[in-house]
């Protein structure tokens, strides 16, 4: 018996022992955790314990706090409604308290905790106290805040953006969110259109075809997808839309639904099409535009063709009109030879010889000087004629070069004239030669016929560094007058009457040449101060392309 009572009371002894080390190696795992705050409250409320993790996350050693009440762990606000009180007395009533809410440390500082309170009882069902446990999740509130924040200024953004329709649709395509943007656009409120199939936008032809089902579709195959064309409003008018469908998914891939964005470019279309009207109607313009080109190109080479043909035609009658007068001139001298016999009667004589000295020697002069300016009309419509129907030989051509010696040919003009001629640097250009010459000196000599003999001449000649260049002979004659601006590129035109005169072909060569060359003339004169005449010829051949 005595036997019996030793085993038990070592069992228990052994028993106790264990309990007690559980009980050891339980309050070192709590003393020992950091991350979470743990301790117990009397029935009361004041600290009866205090772990490393409370002494981490309060900031209270457990000399300070151990017997003061849990409630200066509390701000203000929740002291002022005794929500510390009301705590325990849920915890104690349901046997466990859960809440989340911002929390103070010894420094005063705010920090946002989980709190767990678990009432203690006895074997009998008494409360011993309560277990508290808290853990700080400031930064995941900060993160909640911050999420739920920019969630906020995201839903604020959609909803007041007005030019854009931007709502979600849910994965059968009824829709879930409207903002205001949906609204101006639809003509539907939200509380009109939640709920509804988004097919409601669509055209009966589109219904017809499957497209708002084919638009879901392909959104959820490749993830997004967009489209133009026709939608329809609460009213029933039409308005052309583009619409962006995506696919909203989930973390594990499952489709949540769609987000939708319709924009109204009625107007934009509009415009293109109106563009596109224009365009049509420019391109039809530019077809006849060379069409009559075409034809004015034709009759001009017709014109041309015929001017030389003329031309041509006239030569053999004034060769026999310039036979003639000389034949005129050698019978008139023939004829004073017989006046002058000393048979002929002396009244007789005196008459003819006065007769042949006179008006016949005027008129066979007369006559000559009307076949001479002929000869030079038809010299000059032949020239017109050529620059229509010559092979002009384009290649780079040194105008410097080419204005020096014209210059130097007109010498004893210029020197007549006593004018200073300045020849700036010109550039190389791609041009017909003998063409580009025929313009210089056109408009050169024209410069020193212009000039007003009551101060020295001077004409000038440049260029620019534009590609292609603008040339400019610049002088400081007499101008042209008003009424002869419009017209002196036309054939048979004189600019200065009072002055040497041609035949008034120059000018209108040289708009032929440079039309040729695909350039333009013009010109800036004012009356008593002189006349500069700009023009372009061919583009600029630069160096390295001159050589090769």
């Amino acid at each position: 018996m005595d036997g019996a009572n030793s085993s038990s009371t070592g069992e228990t002894a052994a028993g106790v022992a264990t309990l007690r080390d559980v009980n050891n190696a339980f309050r070192l795992l709590v003393d020992t955790t950091t991350d979470y705050a743990i301790f117990l409250l009397d029935p009361q409320g004041h600290v009866r314990t205090w772990n490393a993790g409370a002494q981490r996350l309060k900031g209270y050693r457990a000399d300070e706090i151990v017997g003061q009440h849990f409630s200066i762990f509390y701000p203000p606000d929740a002291l002022e409604r005794n929500w510390p009180a009301k705590e325990l007395e849920l915890a104690a009533l349901e046997g466990r308290f859960e809440d989340e809410g911002w929390r103070v440390r010894k420094d005063g500082r705010w920090f946002w905790a989980n709190v767990v309170i678990t009432a203690l009882r006895d074997e009998i069902g008494n409360l011993v106290g309560f277990g508290k446990v808290s853990r700080d999740l400031t930064e995941r509130k900060r993160a909640e805040e911050q999420l739920r924040e920019s969630e906020e200024r995201f839903r604020l953004i959609i909803d007041s953006t007005v030019d854009y329709g931007i709502f979600m649709l849910d994965p059968e395509g009824r829709i879930e969110s409207w903002n205001e943007g949906a609204q101006r656009i639809k003509g539907y409120t939200a509380d009109e259109i939640i709920g509804r199939h988004f097919s409601i936008f669509y055209t009966p032809e589109a219904l017809a075809s499957g497209w708002p089902a084919h638009e879901l579709k392909e959104a959820a195959r490749v993830g997004r997808f967009e489209d133009e064309g026709l939608r329809v409003r609460k009213d029933g008018s039409r308005f052309w839309a583009n619409v962006i469908i995506a696919a909203l998914r989930g973390a594990d891939g499952v489709l949540r639904g769609y987000s939708k964005v319709t924009r109204d470019i009625s107007e934009r279309k509009a415009h293109e099409d109106r563009i596109e009207r224009l365009a049509g109607e420019l391109r039809q313009r530019v077809a006849d535009l060379d069409a009559a080109n075409s034809e004015l190109a034709q009759k001009n080479a017709e014109n041309e063709s015929f001017v030389y043909s003329v031309s041509h035609d006239l030569r053999s009658p004034l060769v026999n009109l310039q036979g003639f007068s000389q034949e005129l001139m050698l019978t008139s001298s023939d004829l004073k030879t017989m006046l002058a016999d000393a048979a002929v009667p002396p009244p007789i004589r005196d008459k003819g010889i006065a007769l042949v000295d006179g008006e016949l020697r005027e008129s066979i002069n007369f006559i000559g000087k009307a076949v001479a300016h002929l000869s030079n009309i038809i010299d000059g419509l032949l020239r017109l004629s050529r620059v229509g129907r010559v092979e002009y030989q384009f290649a780079p051509v040194d105008l410097t070069e080419v204005v020096t010696d014209i210059v130097r040919a007109m010498h004893s003009t210029v020197s007549r004239s006593g004018a200073q001629v300045t020849v700036h640097h010109l550039p190389v250009v791609l041009a017909d030669r003998n063409a580009a010459g025929q313009v210089f000196a056109n408009i050169i000599g024209n410069a020193l016929k212009s000039l007003d003999a009551g101060r020295r001449g001077t004409v000038d000649i440049s260029a620019t560094e534009d590609d292609p260049p603008v040339f400019a002979i610049r002088d400081n004659g007499v101008g042209i007058p008003e009424e002869y601006r419009s017209k002196i590129f036309r054939v048979f035109q004189h600019v200065h009457t009072t002055r040497t005169r041609g035949e008034g072909m120059g000018l209108a060569i040289v708009w032929r040449i440079i039309e040729r060359h695909g350039g333009r003339i013009w010109f800036e004169s004012t009356a008593g101060e002189g006349t500069t005449f700009f023009f372009t010829l061919g583009g600029r051949v630069h160096a390295h392309s001159a050589s090769s």
